[in-house]
């Protein structure tokens, strides 16, 4: 793979850092309008809280300096093992996963930089950064390792833990996540229910000493083993009420990887280095994490939610990968006396893939931003003891919350699924070498091939964010009004943005006058690429304005490509509402 700084050394990233984000409101938010963090370290100078800025310009340059840091790190070293990773997979041996050197190497060289914790609060010792620049650190490490990123992203899970536990239980499970001594998996799914959390089987029975006993077996759980001489701490979704009870009986617990087996790990066509293992669990000790029966409503949610954003935005960090080796050999490869990027076709798939890069970090940007709007804000007002009814009823956790849960789904699916389109079309421009395991673009492929099935199947988060479009859609409705406001910013939108508006009406206009669920259900992908493509659409138009405010020199290419992105769009969008005019 290409070896330079994957921050730095790409220019469209850094344009969005540089000139596209509102930093000023985004940490604003993450820090309080009174920088609480840094004002608890003037009092108390308590070593975990000495990074907290005191100022916006002060934040900004901590998240410059780290993303510097980050893309050397993933563009010089984890690139460079990504092949050999792969080749050399995992082995399953006697109850234990064992994992190529060079995995355990580069884990321990990356707790190194102390740049491991990007999501964890710093009270458990965590660097406490915006969702906005945790979705900067996915994409630079999803373009460096797929595998890796998931390692990494994972641990940052004991965010859960710092935001719901005891104290006791921040201090023995996150604190040492946040150090790299140990890592973190998600234990939900079981071998009868994947996506179906309501039905899950594994019970946890409470003993005198308050701790309880888990029972069951969990699977798919990536990271579950640990890696190497590093455990993990398994956030483990179980039953404590009625086995029928539905989502009110279940509780998530905090397991120990040495209190479970590892039954065996999954072969699978991509994401090598990274386990995916089945989990037993044989009268496991467990601790409580929070209340018992709020384990899917409230810490499930809550974990999905992050893990959903980092999948959106490991769809940009493997296509930018894709464009960038692509672009590269392209321009090496002498055809007809003239290198391949100078023929119209290769060409045009170059610039299909750049574009295309660009709006899944637009959409995934905004999606951070929008849960940067209220979630530093929700978790304070946790930690100070606030009810949860007055905690729902707030203003800001209310509308920008409401407005998360339908974005975060609609980011993860059209993320993930573009991606993997510009994955599929790396390997074309590379032609018969892309289809050898002689070329980067031929793993970047496989791997690309997950994010639409792990953290729900896109056909899940269809289901979910199309009723929320539609609802979100009323005269009053939440998704129309931030529709509109990014609208007024763009003043005098393009034709084709104004076309897509209109059939966007329309299709969700004919979308509810279906009346079989069925048929909805058949053809509700139609409606949620017409509104995604649409927002992305939107979010670029915006875009192209800021950088003509501002005279960048990408101008001229960035409205070249938005151009080219709108009449992609407008094209689909034509044919997704034609299927749904004709579902019955």
């Amino acid at each position: 793979m290409i070896a330079n700084n994957y921050f730095t050394d790409d220019e469209d990233l850094k344009l969005f850092f540089e000139h596209l984000i509102d930093w000023s409101s985004i940490v604003k938010a993450t820090e309080g309008e009174e920088f609480f963090d840094h004002e608890h370290y003037k009092k108390t100078a308590d070593p975990r809280f000495e990074m907290a800025p005191s100022n916006v310009q002060e934040a900004i340059e901590l998240y410059r300096s780290s993303l510097e840091s980050l893309g050397e790190f993933f563009g010089k070293e984890v690139s460079q093992l990504s092949q050999t990773m792969d080749k050399k997979h995992l082995r399953y041996e006697n109850g234990k996963v064992i994992f190529p050197e060079e995995t355990v190497f580069v884990y321990e060289k990356f707790r190194e930089t102390g740049l491991m914790s990007y999501s964890i609060s710093r009270e458990a010792g965590g660097l406490a950064l915006p969702a906005t620049v945790g979705a900067f650190f996915v994409m630079i490490m999803a373009r460096g390792d797929v595998s890796f990123c998931m390692t990494v992203t994972l641990l940052n899970l004991a965010q859960i833990v710092a935001r719901f536990g005891s104290k006791e239980q921040i201090e023995e499970f996150a604190a040492k996540a946040a150090l790299g001594k140990t890592l973190f998996a998600m234990a939900l799914t079981e071998p009868d229910f994947g996506s179906d959390l309501n039905n899950v089987r594994t019970t946890a029975t409470k003993i005198e000493d308050g701790s309880y006993r888990i029972n069951g077996t969990k699977r798919f759980i990536s990271q579950g083993c640990g890696l190497g001489p590093y455990p993990s701490s398994l956030l483990t979704l179980a039953r404590t009420g009625k086995q029928n009870g539905g989502a009110r009986g279940l509780s998530v617990f905090l397991v120990k990887s040495s209190d479970v087996t590892v039954a065996g790990i999954e072969t699978k066509m991509g994401i090598h280095a990274s386990p995916t293992c089945e989990i037993v669990y044989d009268n496991s000790y467990a601790e409580l994490l929070g209340e018992e029966g709020l384990g899917l409503t409230r810490y499930t949610a809550g974990m999905t939610n992050f893990m959903r954003l980092g999948s959106a935005a490991g769809g940009p960090g493997g296509g930018a990968g894709g464009f960038y080796e692509s672009k590269k050999y392209a321009e090496e490869r002498i055809q007809f006396g003239k290198p391949i990027a100078e023929i119209p076709a290769v060409s045009e798939m170059l610039h299909k893939i750049q574009r295309e890069v660009n709006a899944m970090r637009l959409l995934t940007f905004e999606t951070a931003r929008v849960v940067d709007m209220y979630q530093h804000h929700q978790i304070r007002m946790e930690k100070a003891n606030k009810e949860d009814r007055e905690i729902r009823k707030e203003e800001r956790v209310k509308t920008w919350g409401n407005l998360a849960s339908i974005l975060t789904p609609i980011a993860k699916y059209y993320c993930s699924e573009e991606a993997h389109k510009c994955a599929n079309l790396a390997i074309q421009i590379h032609g018969g070498a892309g289809y050898t395991e002689d070329y980067d673009v031929s793993r970047m492929f496989r791997d690309s091939r997950i994010n639409t099935i792990y953290e729900g199947t896109s056909q899940i988060h269809v289901r979910i964010a199309t009723g929320a479009i539609v609802a979100g859609m009323t005269a009053d409705g939440n998704f129309r009004k931030y529709l509109e406001t990014i609208q007024k910013e763009v003043k005098e939108p393009s034709s084709f943005l104004l076309e897509q508006w209109n059939l966007l009406e329309s299709a969700i206009k004919i979308f509810k006058s279906i009346e079989r669920e069925e048929t909805k259900e058949r053809v509700a992908e139609n409606l949620m690429v017409l509104a995604s493509r649409y927002l992305c659409g939107l979010l670029y138009e915006r875009a192209i304005l800021k950088l003509k405010e501002q005279e960048h020199e990408s101008l001229h290419r960035w409205t070249d490509d938005c151009r080219a992105y709108l009449i992609d769009s407008t094209a689909i969008a034509k044919s997704c509402i034609y299927r749904i005019e004709n579902a019955e």
